[in-house]
C-alpha cells in the first residue's frame, strides 16, 4: 500500500465539518455543531454560507441543480426552494433514531442511511474504540438505508447494517458502497434502474470508516476516523493508498480542477461541547496520484 505525504490545511474555524462533495466547480460541506452548509472555490476567499434549522447531514443534488440536505434530528431531508428550505422527504414516522448520510443517483433518487443508535454512548473508552476498529463490536440495533424518490416517496432499500454512515454511487458500475462505521467495513450493493439494491458483498476494512467519497478512478476514498488517514480502497476491499490527516478524519471528497485533490474533513475530538469551544475543524487537501488501476475502464 502506497503512503502519501500529510496534506495542508486550507480551511479552518470550524466546528465540526463534514459531508464534503465537489459540485460544479466548488467544494461544499457541512458543519454539523454550527448547523451550516458551506461552498467555497478554495481559490479565492469566496465562501458561502447557508445556515439550516437543526443539525445537517449530508447533501446531494438533484439532476436540476436544487439542493439537498438531511435533518438528522428531524430525520427529514429538506430541498433549498426559492431561496428557502422546504421538505423533501419526511422519514420521521419510519426512522426512531437519527438520519445520517445521503447520496444521490443520476436518476434524482436519494439514498439515506439511519444511524440505529447513538454511537457516543460507546466511543468513550478506547476499549470500545478497539473492538469497533476491529469489526468485533455487537450493535445494540442494526440499521438500514432508505431510497427517495424525487416526489419525496420513500422505502427501505437495505437492512442490517452496523450503523450506517458515508455513502456513495457509481453510475457506471450501478453499484452503491456504504460504510458500516461499527461493523469497520463498506457494503457494496448492485442496483438496477429502479433503485433496487441487492447482493450485498462485504468488504472488511480493518478500520471503523466514516465518510467516503469516489476518485476518477473508480476508486473509493475512505475516512479512517482513529486511524487519522483516508484510505483507497478497491471495489473489492483492497487496501491502495494511505494519506494521513492532522487530526480525526471525519470525511472526505475527491475534486478540483483536475478531479485529482482529496479534500478531508478533520476535527480534533468527536466531543460536541470541546468541538463548540474550540473552533478547530478544518478542510485538509492533498494531490492525490492517479490509480494504477482503475475500476472503470479508463
Amino acid at each position: 500500500m502506497n503512503v502519501a505525504a500529510t496534506p495542508s490545511t486550507v480551511l479552518d474555524g470550524f466546528a465540526f465539518t463534514e459531508c464534503p462533495r465537489w459540485h460544479d466547480g466548488r467544494l461544499w460541506f457541512v458543519d454539523m455543531h454550527l448547523n451550516q452548509v458551506v461552498s467555497t472555490d478554495l481559490g479565492t476567499t469566496d465562501t458561502s454560507v447557508l445556515n439550516v434549522p437543526g443539525s445537517p447531514g449530508g447533501i446531494g443534488w438533484l439532476p436540476d441543480g436544487r439542493l439537498l440536505v438531511v435533518m438528522m434530528d428531524e430525520r427529514r431531508i429538506l430541498r433549498r426552494e426559492d431561496d428557502k428550505w422546504v421538505v423533501h422527504a419526511d422519514l420521521s414516522t419510519a426512522v426512531p433514531t437519527t438520519l445520517n448520510d445521503l447520496a444521490v443517483d443520476s436518476a434524482g433518487r436519494c439514498f439515506v442511511g439511519e444511524t440505529g443508535f447513538d454511537p457516543h454512548e460507546y466511543l468513550s473508552d478506547p476499549s470500545d474504540i478497539d473492538r469497533v476498529s476491529s469489526g468485533e463490536f455487537e450493535c445494540p440495533s442494526l440499521s438500514r438505508l432508505f431510497v427517495v424518490e424525487t416526489d419525496g416517496r420513500y422505502r427501505e432499500s437495505a437492512s442490517g447494517l452496523a450503523f450506517a454512515n458515508g455513502i456513495v454511487i457509481n453510475d457506471d458500475t450501478r453499484q452503491l458502497f456504504v460504510a458500516e462505521s461499527f461493523g469497520a467495513r463498506l457494503s457494496r450493493y448492485d442496483m438496477d434502474e429502479s433503485g433496487a439494491l441487492s447482493n450485498r458483498l462485504r468488504l472488511p476494512l480493518g478500520f471503523a470508516p466514516d465518510g467516503i467519497g469516489m476518485d476518477a478512478w473508480g476508486h473509493i476514498w475512505v475516512s479512517d476516523v482513529f486511524g487519522r488517514a483516508a484510505q483507497r480502497v478497491s471495489s473489492t476491499g483492497e487496501l491502495l493508498d494511505r494519506v494521513s490527516s492532522r487530526q480525526l478524519c471525519l470525511a472526505c471528497t475527491v475534486g478540483g480542477a483536475s478531479g485529482n485533490e482529496l479534500m478531508l474533513c478533520s476535527s480534533p475530538s468527536l466531543d460536541r461541547t470541546e468541538c463548540l469551544a474550540k473552533l478547530e475543524s478544518h478542510i485538509e487537501m492533498t494531490t492525490i496520484a492517479p490509480s494504477a488501476r482503475p475500476e472503470n475502464g479508463e
